[in-house]
């Protein structure tokens, strides 16, 4: 078994609390320049900031949480699942502000009302440079952390669509500006909401896919690779799973070479490096096998809730 250290430092932290900071500023922002000019494009624009601050401060919570409970024979992974339920509360919450808004953007295709279109140029304008700048302090100095922590490259991508949300909405303006349809600010907004909810969908899938223990990565592939390792015959009974988005566990029967528990050393340490460079795995349990031992039982899971209590492994 091996289980990597799995605190987080300040880095993550840190910058996620300063764009969450950054955003929340634009939310303010645009918020108001929005009820002021009566653009429910802004208002729109907003919410869009709004998601960005509670992806960040969900994922500022987790891990604080997560990082002051440490497992025990009660709590076996801590409450690192906890970041699932937050995410949940999280879509609940964008559902709800994104059909208000879209149903008050709905009413003004049919009441157009006057828009400030000068002012709503200058908030926006505002708006996309903190979105920019919220964007570039999430970017660490070793761009390959941004592949690897699943937090920081989540509040990444929110980050650099709602800078491409910001470039569109400051486009409807001058549109407006040269033609006066006024129609456009509510189109607009439909749009930046069907970006909030593809985001709250995401956010979903992902939170659903780790309570129902989907896969984490692709296992015949990895399975592929193991077998290319020394002295590895077989492998059995392979599962892995996130706690959460950044604690990837896994299990297998490893079917060696060897008679005795000694040979297993050298196996254990190159299926752990394979499966942590590779594949993020951070909590791995083997369970090895000798070829005669496998072949003295199967490796089928048994889901059946009514199954014996005395079935075979």
């Amino acid at each position: 078994m091996a289980d990597h250290p799995h605190h987080h430092g300040p880095s993550t932290t840190g910058r996620l609390a300063w764009s969450a900071g950054i955003f929340f500023v634009s939310f303010v922002l645009q918020g108001l320049g929005g009820w002021w000019t009566g653009s429910i494009g802004l208002v729109s624009d907003s919410l869009e900031n709004l998601n960005d601050v509670l992806v960040n401060s969900l994922g500022i919570l987790s891990l604080w949480l997560a990082n002051r409970r440490d497992p025990d024979d009660r709590w076996t992974f801590g409450w690192h699942r906890l970041e699932v339920f937050n995410s949940l509360v999280g879509v609940g919450f964008l559902l709800f502000l994104a059909g208000a808004v879209g149903w008050e953007a709905l009413a003004r295709f049919r009441h157009p009302v006057p828009i400030q279109t000068g002012w709503v140029l200058v908030f926006s304008s505002l708006g996309l440079l903190l979105n920019i700048l919220a964007t570039v302090v999430l970017v660490p100095r070793d761009r390959s952390l941004l592949e690897r922590d699943a937090n920081l490259k989540a509040a990444y991508l929110h980050a650099f669509a709602d800078s491409l949300t910001s470039i569109s909405l400051v486009g409807s303006m001058v549109l407006i500006r040269l033609t006066g349809w006024r129609w456009v600010d509510p189109a607009i907004a439909l749009v930046i909401l069907l970006v909030i909810l593809r985001g709250a969908v995401l956010l979903l899938r992902d939170a659903v896919g780790i309570l129902m223990h989907r896969a984490a990565f692709e296992h015949e592939a990895v399975k592929a690779e193991l077998m290319g390792l020394p002295g590895v015959l077989g492998v059995e009974d392979f599962r892995s799973w996130k706690m959460c988005s950044h604690l990837t566990i896994a299990t297998a029967h490893i079917i060696v070479e060897g008679d005795r528990l000694g040979d297993t050393e050298a196996h254990l340490e190159r299926i752990e490096h394979l499966l942590w460079e590779r594949h993020g795995v951070r909590h791995l349990t083997v369970h090895f096998e000798t070829r005669e031992m496998a072949d003295r039982h199967h490796h089928r899971f048994d889901h059946r809730h009514e199954a014996e209590a005395d079935h075979h492994h």
